[in-house]
């Protein structure tokens, strides 16, 4: 006699409180991380949300789930806006728009920015998708004639990277060193 085949186990999509406690618990621990950096307990977290500590640890093993569920969204807000400034008319200013969010987003992140780097894995498929869009935006932007014809989509990811550098070694709330940065580093890219 054959041994019965098992059957096939779907797994199960959580449920709608669950879901919700997750967006619950990522925004209080962005918010707590903002304030605290990566160093910030659970208990904060916890108490930032208004859920115990348990309900938090039953969806998330430790703040590296937290960072690590972060840093996926992290990845996701930055593909929508360069969508987003990829629909602009107006090359230029979608480039700006987009590099103005990146500058913007560090900053709200200054805390904790550096715990999220290399928490997604470059293949990643919405990675990918954003460095694609970034390099349309850099040819949408020199076939516009805003950019030189050599100003490639790695001068923007350099630009991007180097941002959160700039963010990282200014002082707290003082947007002036990131912003004068890209204007500089877009004078460099600039057709005469």
């Amino acid at each position: 006699m054959s041994p019965r085949p098992s059957p096939s186990v779907t797994p199960r999509t959580p449920r709608r409180d669950a879901l919700r406690n997750d967006a619950i618990v990522v925004n209080a621990a962005r918010a707590v991380f903002a304030e605290q950096g990566p160093q910030a307990s659970m208990e904060a977290i916890a108490a930032r949300a208004g859920l115990g500590v348990g309900t938090i640890y039953r969806r998330f093993a430790g703040k590296d789930a937290l960072l690590d569920a972060i840093a996926r969204l992290f990845v996701e807000e930055m593909d929508r806006a360069a969508a987003t400034a990829l629909e602009d008319p107006d090359p230029a200013a979608g480039l700006e728009w987009f590099l103005d969010f990146v500058g913007t987003f560090n900053a709200e992140k200054r805390r904790y920015a550096a715990s999220l780097t290399d928490r997604v894995p470059s293949d990643d498929d919405v990675s990918a998708r954003t460095a694609d869009r970034v390099r349309q935006l850099t040819q949408n932007a020199v076939e516009s004639g805003y950019l030189t014809q050599d100003a490639t989509g790695d001068d923007i990811k350099a630009l991007i990277v180097a941002i959160r550098g700039v963010v990282a070694t200014s002082p707290e709330g003082d947007d002036g060193p990131w912003r004068r940065f890209v204007r500089i580093y877009l004078a460099g890219l600039r057709a005469d």
